[in-house]
């Protein structure tokens, strides 16, 4: 099969430029957004492995592709919320671009539309700003799959293993790759009882089974077995692709310093034996030595306790909290993404039911998305509308059939004089254009923290922190002593002297992104406690708990400027200290509840 040549270059260029005005909406204002909690947490372990040169995986911070890319960023451009998010960015500016490797299954205007959505969508576009993998995995794993596409279509086994880096990447990205496989395979089988229940050109379905396998034998061994060696020869060549680019990205680099990282325990005969091994493994050096074995060995072993955390463990989601997050899905999805579920919707229903010859592609692709509606509210831990994310990309394709034919159905109505038709068309596109913009203007630039913003997370601090951030970095190093003072609570300092993150003496977690602001720039940071010693002079930054939290006092949310601290501290403060108070996390809950109180000397 050919692309054909009713496409021209208009096409390309089409698609090219909504791929570079998507780029520029994702790197706009890209570091603007103070960091999320999620977002702190693998920017440090990043800046940590780039300053070190230690790193292994870490199944809690997901998939090791982006701390890999990131490390070599903070190196250039430095340690910052937009070198951060660049490759996410990149990548989803990039992603329009696979719908022209769709274009000998899809009309040109399809593949315009296909571009758009991808493009446009608020809820891609807002996560495709935001230092987290899901998007990548989404993409890596759609590109994966039109390449695989191709090549089934014949168009050179090159595709083949493209694919197969692309999902290679995927699954270096996001550990829930393999459910993109399942949702393929699942969506291939249903795909495959369409066919044998039509069996067109033949007597039954499995006539119509049987004859696909001699076809697929004829392509795949010949009818000579003579192509036999030439299949098994790429496929062992697409393995080895395959399992290099994952090996690259999950090796350890300068070994694996948490034996809690490796799939043994204590009781296995040959555990301290294999924990000092993997300590002292790294990829390089163990290539340099040829010591292979211990590489494999303690790749396999942190790829397998990361896989079987996430996916080994028994759930904790009851009916009611699968129900409580599908809701929560499906409303998610219908306020930023409305207009894509609606085409989608319509996109099947026209290739399922009103055509004459269904391309099982957009029916497969449809099946897939609404599987990944229904189950990664199952699959989540907590709710986070990032993983809305994973149903949209492949519902952008059935959705792009769907604004296709309204295009279409226009152009006709145009060319007919059908004024009303015309008419008709106009203020759908209006509709789907005017909400898309105007939801991805709000939820993305005017208002990425605010608590009414549905893609906003719970462990998302307000925008407010910003200026506290700066100021306490243009402090470092500013004076003698200590730039900063982090005072509080146990949940807000840990005084510790035992912790490894930095800065030690913080509650790395429950203050995060703060250790992300503070290590890579060099502030010198002192705690106290509200039972201990406070400072004889206080550091001309100080950064303290608040009384109140959203659970215990609706209006801490409501007049943060008015937060308190206790007592102590606020009669240690001086007056020429400037006060700002601003909440911790933008819409509450328990772990990552929190709000903040922060001082700065004028002087």
């Amino acid at each position: 099969m050919t692309d054909g040549s009713r496409f021209d270059d208009r096409v390309v260029r089409v698609v090219a430029a909504i791929a570079l005005l998507g780029l520029v909406a994702r790197l706009l204002l890209l570091g603007d957004r103070i960091a999320h909690f999620d977002e702190a947490r693998v920017a440090w372990w990043t800046h940590h492995f780039a300053a070190s040169g230690q790193f292994h995986y870490r199944y809690i911070i997901h998939g090791p592709f982006i701390q890999h890319v990131d490390r070599a960023l903070f190196g250039l451009l430095g340690a910052t919320d937009f070198s951060s998010r660049l490759p996410v960015a990149v990548v989803g500016g990039l992603l329009p671009l696979v719908a022209l490797w769709f274009r000998h299954r899809l009309s040109e205007t399809e593949v315009g539309a296909l571009a758009l959505l991808l493009a446009a969508n608020p809820i891609l576009l807002y996560y495709s700003r935001f230092m987290r993998s899901t998007l990548l995995v989404a993409a890596f794993c759609f590109v994966a799959f039109a390449a695989f596409v191709r090549w089934y279509d014949g168009f050179g086994v090159r595709y083949f293993h493209l694919g197969l880096v692309a999902l290679g990447l995927g699954f270096a990205a996001k550990e829930n790759a393999i459910v993109y496989v399942l949702c393929w395979l699942g969506a291939g089988a249903l795909v495959l009882h369409h066919k044998m229940y039509r069996h067109r050109g033949a007597d039954s379905g499995s006539a119509w089974l049987a004859s696909a396998a001699r076809s697929t034998r004829r392509r795949l061994v010949g009818p000579d077995w003579s192509r036999l060696r030439f299949s098994v020869a790429h496929l062992a060549g697409g393995v080895v692709l395959f399992g290099l680019v994952v090996l690259f990205f999950y090796a350890p680099r300068e070994g694996v310093t948490s034996a809690g990282a490796l799939a043994i325990t204590p009781d296995h005969p040959n555990y301290q034996q294999v924990v000092d091994t993997c300590r002292q493994t790294g990829l390089w050096s163990s290539l340099a030595a040829g010591d292979i074995g211990s590489l494999f060995q303690c790749t396999e072993l942190t790829i397998q306790r990361g896989y079987g955390y996430w996916f080994g463990g028994s759930s904790e989601t009851t009916v009611t909290t699968y129900v409580e997050r599908l809701g929560k899905f499906i409303s998610t999805s219908a306020r930023y993404a409305g207009p894509l579920l609606a085409l989608a919707l319509a996109g099947f229903l026209i290739e399922q039911y009103a055509t004459d010859d269904t391309r099982h592609l957009v029916v497969g692709v449809a099946y897939w998305g609404a599987a990944s509606v229904v189950g990664y509210p199952l699959g989540t831990d907590i709710w986070a509308a990032w993983i809305i994310v994973n149903a949209l990309v492949p519902l952008a394709l059935p959705a792009a059939v769907g604004l296709g034919y309204i295009l279409d159905a226009g152009r006709d109505a145009l060319a007919d004089e059908d004024r009303v038709s015309v008419g008709l068309v106009a203020v759908l596109l209006v509709l789907v254009g005017g909400v898309m913009l105007s939801t991805g203007i709000s939820a993305v630039y005017l208002n990425p923290t605010e608590p009414d913003n549905e893609l906003v997370q719970f462990a998302q601090p307000e925008q407010d922190m910003r200026p506290a951030v700066a100021e306490t970095l243009e402090r470092a190093g500013a004076s003698d002593g200590p730039d900063a003072l982090f005072y509080g609570g146990s949940d807000f300092v840990d005084m510790d002297e035992q912790a490894t993150r930095t800065p030690a003496c913080i509650n790395w977690f429950r203050t995060l992104p703060w250790a992300w602001y503070l290590s890579p720039n060099g502030v010198d940071v002192t705690c106290a406690n509200d039972t201990g010693t406070l400072p004889e002079e206080m550091p001309p930054v100080v950064v303290a708990q608040a009384e109140c939290t959203l659970d215990r006092n609706v209006e801490c949310r409501e007049r943060p400027a008015a937060l308190e601290v206790d007592s102590r501290l606020s009669e240690r403060i001086p007056a020429d200290y400037e006060r700002q108070g601003f909440l911790h996390r933008s819409t509450g809950g328990s772990y990552f509840d929190g709000m903040v109180v922060f001082y700065e000397s004028e002087t």
